[in-house]
């Protein structure tokens, strides 16, 4: 009886054991799993503490959830939310026509506010990062050793968006961006860098073409002067509290102990006043008015100098002041445009399941897709401390 006839044989009998006797005989232990047989892998239902792993995959993708409303919390505040891959941006803020005296037999001067706008592009990609676990891990991983691997993810996507929101602003260069479902190419402007825009005037301050908004201190050490510069030009564009603006520097640990020395006592324009958060401070005279609170857009508060508040990030390079206007959440006057994709099902991060239902962390994925953008160019500004004349993006974010 041949080979053939022998399997059809078996399967009339429903001999499960003659015809897996067969297959062995011609193909060995090791290939009875390449051939549609069930396996261990197939039962693997719990973790080793016996959490279920489909109740546990549900659980994950609420953690994806929450995540996203805790990245917001800084996007938010320093972003505006688009979904197309140009937006035309008003440019100015709070400028408009003016009253004037008057007259019993005059007719007044006519006039209409004049708007400066621009059209933003911005890219926008797909980025993601596969967990995959074979049944052996799955039987001997427990729950907490699953949550953690799904932190960790998490913790990177996090600081991935931080990262390409900080590529946006430390670039000083303007760059393009295509349609992809048209064509279409756009251009990707830095905050002001002297390209031959002229930014809008706003109140009496005039500014011209050659205007930039990436500068150097011209020395080696940050100065107190440094930071009344910034201060003043963002408030020169109306980037400031009279028009709901809060402007904040974030700095290393090595400027950020600098700045928390600057006092009037000692040449400084205004004394540097530590936050609500930190443990302990002592004044020579009386604090007037109110303290920084200890946090904003989920980061520690160093302190304030003037309207500005300062952050201390380990995420900033040492020798930059990275100062952003942020008029709220979701404030159109925000700095960063931050794109998502248009279906709403597709937006934020996500975890997608593997290709078998009942088994879907054993080969799941993240993935989120957005991009980052100029949406104000005046609404930024960088100093790098250096004693050279010319700015330079930091290695960290140049090529983000």
């Amino acid at each position: 009886m041949d080979l053939t006839t022998q399997k059809r044989a078996a399967l009339a009998a429903g001999s499960v054991r003659d015809l897996i006797g067969l297959n062995r005989g011609l193909y060995g232990d090791a290939q009875m799993m390449a051939r549609g047989y069930n396996a261990q892998a197939d039962t693997q239902r719990a973790t080793a503490d016996g959490r279920d792993l489909r109740e546990l995959f549900d659980e994950l993708t609420q953690v994806a959830t929450i995540a996203n409303e805790s990245q917001q919390r800084f996007v938010d505040l320093f972003t505006f939310p688009v979904t197309s891959p140009v937006t035309s941006v008003l440019q100015t803020m709070g400028s408009g026509p003016q009253f004037e005296d008057a007259s019993e037999y005059g007719v007044p001067v006519s006039s209409r506010a004049e708007f400066s706008t621009l059209d933003m592009g911005v890219p926008f990609k797909w980025y993601d990062h596969a967990w995959r676990a074979t049944w052996q891990y799955l039987a001997d991983a427990t729950e907490t050793e699953i949550a953690a691997q799904a932190a960790a993810i998490v913790r990177a996507d996090s600081d991935h968006v931080f990262s390409k929101v900080m590529g946006t602003v430390f670039r000083n260069t303007n760059r393009v961006v295509r349609d992809s479902r048209n064509g279409s190419v756009y251009d990707v402007l830095a905050f002001a860098n002297g390209d031959g825009w002229k930014p809008p005037a706003y109140e009496a301050n005039e500014f011209d073409e050659s205007h930039t908004h990436y500068r150097t201190t011209g020395a080696s050490t940050v100065s107190s002067a440094d930071l009344d510069e910034v201060i003043t030009d963002l408030k020169s564009h109306g980037h400031a509290r009279e028009n709901g603006s809060q402007i904040v520097i974030f700095v290393n640990a090595v400027e950020g102990d600098t700045i928390a020395g600057f006092r009037v006592a000692t040449g400084a324009k205004y004394d540097f006043i530590p936050s609500a958060g930190q443990s302990f401070f002592a004044t020579d005279g009386d604090l007037i008015g109110q303290q920084a609170s200890a946090t904003f857009a989920g980061f520690p508060v160093k302190g304030s100098y003037d309207e500005a508040i300062i952050i201390e990030s380990t995420r900033i390079p040492r020798g930059y002041l990275t100062a952003l206007a942020s008029g709220g959440r979701l404030n159109p006057t925000n700095p960063i445009m931050f794109r998502q994709h248009a279906s709403t099902n597709l937006q934020g991060l996500r975890l997608v399941g593997g290709p078998r239902d009942a088994y879907p962390l054993q080969d799941s994925y993240w993935v989120r897709g957005f991009g980052t953008g100029v949406r104000h160019r005046l609404a930024g500004l960088v100093m790098q401390v250096t004693t050279n004349a010319t700015y330079t993006a930091p290695a960290l974010y140049a090529a983000v």
